[in-house]
C-alpha cells in the first residue's frame, strides 16, 4: 500500500511521486515475469532494478511500459538451455528453454542501460542509485571507501581532461616517507570499521593515512577522495613510476559520486608493498600492490611543509 503524500509537498514533486510510484508498480511485474524465467534461485533483484531506475528518471519523463521491459532486461542475459525429458512410450526427447539470468557486475548493466535506453548514467547516478539500494535494503548508507569490488568487476574510472591536467610532478622525496610507513607498520592488525573509526584501535583507509600523517606533524583531510583532492590541490601528485615509501595511493573499485570516485586509499612501503585498512580482509594489512587496473593516483603529502 503507498504511503499517501503530504498535503506539504510541493505539487510537481509530488506528480513526480506519484509517477514513479506507477513505474513501479509495472517494474513489478515485469520483474516477476523474468523471475520466472529464472534458475537455482538466482532471482533478479527488485530493489536493485528499482533504485537504478529512480537514479535515472526520477523527475524525468517515464518509459512506456514496453520501454521498462527493455530496463528491466539490462539487468539480465537470456541463455537457451536443453532439457532431456523422458515421454510415456519410455523414449527420451531434448528441448530447448530460455532462462533469465541475472547480471551480477554492474557496470555491464549501466553499460546495456546506455546501449537500449540511451540514457548514459553518470558516476553521480550511479553513487545515488547505490546510496538508495543500501538504505531500503539494509537500511544504512553505502560505505563511501573500501578496497572490495561488490559488484563492480568491470568498473574502470576515466579520469575527465581537466583532472588528468599537471597531475604529475618531479617532487623531492622528502625525509618523513620511511616515518610514514613505520607509523603505518604500528597499526597492522587493528580492526577496520568506518562508523567506529577513531575509537579505540579502529580505523579505515583515510582514517589511518590521516592519522600516521598527524603524528608527523602533517595534516590532511579526513577522507580518501579529500586527501586525493588535497594532493591535486597542492601539486602533490606523482607518476606510478616514483613511488617512495610514504606516498599515497589511491583506487577508484566503484562510483561514489566523490573526487575522481576515489573509494579507497594506502600508504605505499616501497618494495610493491602497501599498508592500508582493508575493508575486505577486516584488519589493517600489509600487502602486495593490488587492483592495479583500480588505481587512479598517487600522492606525496610528506615533502608538504
Amino acid at each position: 500500500m503507498n504511503i499517501p503524500i503530504h498535503d506539504s509537498v510541493p505539487a510537481e514533486y509530488s506528480s513526480h511521486i506519484v509517477s514513479m510510484r506507477e513505474s513501479f508498480e509495472t517494474l513489478d511485474t515485469i520483474i516477476q515475469a523474468i523471475n520466472n524465467e529464472t534458475e537455482s534461485g538466482q532471482s533478479l533483484d527488485s530493489v536493485q532494478v528499482k533504485s537504478v531506475f529512480y537514479s535515472l528518471y526520477f523527475g524525468a519523463a517515464q518509459p512506456s511500459a514496453a520501454a521498462s521491459k527493455k530496463f528491466a532486461d539490462c539487468f539480465v542475459t537470456y541463455e537457451e538451455r536443453t532439457k532431456t525429458e523422458t515421454n510415456d512410450d519410455g523414449k527420451t526427447s531434448e528441448s530447448t528453454y530460455t532462462v533469465a539470468v541475472p547480471i551480477k557486475d554492474l557496470s555491464k548493466v549501466y553499460q546495456n542501460i546506455a546501449s537500449v535506453m540511451g540514457r548514459s548514467a553518470s558516476y553521480e547516478d550511479m553513487s545515488n542509485a547505490t546510496e538508495i539500494y543500501y538504505r531500503i535494503a539494509y537500511g544504512q548508507p553505502a560505505p563511501k571507501e573500501d578496497d572490495s569490488v561488490d559488484g563492480w568487476e568491470g568498473w574502470a574510472y576515466q579520469p575527465k581532461a581537466e583532472e588528468l591536467a599537471n597531475l604529475y610532478h618531479n617532487l623531492p622525496t622528502g625525509e618523513l616517507g620511511i616515518e610514514v610507513v613505520k607509523m603505518a607498520m604500528t597499526r597492522l592488525g587493528d580492526p577496520y570499521s568506518q562508523e567506529k573509526r577513531g575509537q579505540g584501535s579502529y580505523v579505515d583507509c583515510s582514517y589511518l593515512t590521516m592519522w600516521c600523517y598527524k603524528q608527523l606533524g602533517i595534516i590532511i583531510p579526513g577522507t580518501a577522495s579529500e586527501q586525493g583532492r588535497f594532493c591535486v590541490n597542492n601539486g602533490l601528485t606523482i607518476a606510478k613510476k616514483d613511488l617512495v615509501p610514504g606516498d599515497l595511493v589511491f583506487w577508484s573499485h566503484k562510483p561514489n559520486g566523490r573526487f575522481m570516485n576515489i573509494t579507497h586509499v594506502g600508504v605505499y612501503a616501497e618494495g610493491g608493498k602497501v599498508i592500508d585498512a582493508s575493508f575486505s580482509k577486516g584488519v589493517v594489512v600489509y600487502r602486495n600492490l593490488f587492483d592495479f587496473d583500480k588505481q587512479v593516483l598517487y600522492g606525496r603529502p610528506h615533502i608538504k611543509k
